[in-house]
């Protein structure tokens, strides 16, 4: 397995080389070391690190913390500022730039290979997490059958489109309202309305399957006669944080 690439970006030479031994006695590859915020962008966008030590005062128009958040937003790449100043605004200004770490010079080599671990390890459970969102959102989309998730008191937070043809309501217009006033349901048998299986999973805190079709009537007033199937999202702790509905017609 590749060792994590690390680019630093110090303007003291002395503290530049520090770290430099301290990477290489660890055993990462170190991408480049500069001396400015210009730089840092140039040759983090060429080299594409896994991670950047940033030193927050850096002579030039570009200070460390405007680097940084060019380097994150353009490229994704996370950054641990290096600092020999610890006063509110720059630490303010730092933290806007949603960094990985601070480590106040001059700086200990255990601390930096700490630090540079915890950070690398935060950013790729992000990664994995954000594939993994990316992942399920392009399934829902695609999902041929009407789908509506629910937060735990069943107002909508997400709309495929198909669900969008079904109900007459948008994923913008629908956001934020209870779930019932945009999937409306009736019992073929008698045409009064009944609760939605949303409900259902709320009131008896599990998964529900209508074992008969039911209709739903959408905004327009067009009747889809189909079936629902619900489930329960969970937290870690068991408590049910939202509900996820299928119907099919």
């Amino acid at each position: 397995m590749a060792q994590p690439k690390i680019l630093v970006v110090e303007d003291n030479p002395v503290i530049a080389g520090m770290i430099r031994r301290y990477l290489t006695k660890s055993q990462y590859e170190i991408s480049g070391v500069v001396a400015s915020g210009e730089e840092a962008v140039e040759l983090a966008t060429q080299s594409m690190p896994d991670l950047t030590l940033m030193d927050v005062q850096l002579a030039g128009k570009m200070d460390g913390i405007t680097a940084a958040r060019v380097i994150g937003e353009k490229l994704h790449i996370p950054t641990i500022y290096l600092t020999g100043s610890s006063d509110a605004e720059t630490i303010a200004r730092a933290a806007s730039t949603e960094a990985y770490g601070y480590l106040l010079k001059p700086v200990q080599e255990r601390d930096l290979i700490q630090t540079i671990e915890a950070a690398l390890l935060k950013h790729a459970a992000e990664c994995r997490a954000h594939e993994h969102q990316s992942w399920l959102a392009a399934t829902f989309q695609c999902i041929a059958d009407a789908v509506i998730g629910t937060d735990a008191e069943g107002c909508v937070k997400l709309v495929n489109p198909a669900a969008e043809a079904l109900t007459g309501w948008s994923q913008v217009e629908a956001m934020g309202q209870d779930q019932s006033h945009i999937f409306k349901v009736l019992n073929p048998g008698t045409r009064q309305p009944e609760d939605s299986a949303v409900a259902q999973v709320i009131r008896n805190k599990t998964a529900y399957r209508s074992d008969e079709s039911r209709i739903v009537v959408a905004r327009n007033g067009t009747e889809t006669t189909g079936k629902e199937t619900a489930a329960p999202i969970t937290s870690v702790a068991g408590r049910i944080v939202g509900v996820v509905l299928v119907f099919r017609s």
